[in-house]
């Protein structure tokens, strides 16, 4: 945190002040526009599937600290090449709503495997899934961002207002869900957010695609915490 601290002091430009203050019912009214509340929804059924793999896998692997932690760092990898390199070139040459609902049944086949396979195969999927997610978060922040006419700080936080809520969800339901059935459902039901919110992209293609934009690598990227973490 405190390099963090410091690369934003010495590295960060001065922001321009806003046009205009910003109440704090905007984003909620941003999400009166169909693209963005369609973008919202889907992400909100993906955050449930991403937080199940981030939170709860852990505890299927049962395994050492150091060995749970290079497993994630290799997820981690993943997720931020296909994030930052793989993503953007994907989009341009398929689109990125193929290229996002693609990816998400590749994710919801991913954590069936992962629910349902061996240990070695648990582990390869949860690695594998970083390269899903990478893919998904720079779509879905590129159709938050540039699906309305909202500003960008306020499509995000209504964007933002509706996903998050299932990743507070997942890490709390998905032990719960293990405990009432077994280790298994809790991936299934991940499984099916997934491909519910790839349903919603198909369902909706024409209210996001009106405004979905294939944007470069330098687009992609620009917002890092979405990007990485979306």
């Amino acid at each position: 945190m405190a390099v963090g601290f410091l690369c934003i002091t010495a590295f960060l430009k001065e922001q321009p002040r806003p046009a205009r203050k910003t109440s704090l019912l905007d984003p909620i009214r941003a999400l009166g526009h169909g693209g963005l509340a369609s973008a919202a929804i889907s992400a909100f059924f993906y955050n449930y599937t991403f937080f199940t793999v981030l939170a709860f896998t852990p505890f299927v692997l049962n395994m050492t600290p150091y060995r749970s932690g290079a497993v994630f760092f290799a997820w981690g990898v993943l997720l931020a090449v296909f994030s930052v390199i793989v993503a953007p070139r994907l989009q341009r040459r398929f689109g990125s709503l193929k290229v996002l609902g693609g990816s998400l049944v590749l994710l919801a086949a991913d954590v069936l495997v992962l629910g349902y396979g061996g240990h070695t195969a648990a582990i390869v999927c949860t690695v594998l899934s970083g390269a899903f997610i990478g893919v998904n978060n720079t779509v879905y922040t590129e159709l938050a961002l540039g699906v309305s006419d909202a500003p960008r700080p306020v499509a995000s936080a209504g964007y933002n207002f509706v996903r998050w809520f299932a990743a507070a969800a997942a890490p709390y339901f998905a032990p719960k869900i293990e405990e009432w059935t077994d280790v298994h459902i809790p991936f299934v039901v991940a499984a099916v957010t997934a491909v519910l919110g790839a349903a919603v992209v198909v369902v909706r293609r024409r209210a996001l695609t009106g405004e979905a934009r294939e944007l470069g690598p330098r687009h992609a990227t620009e917002d890092g915490v979405s990007v990485f973490a979306n």
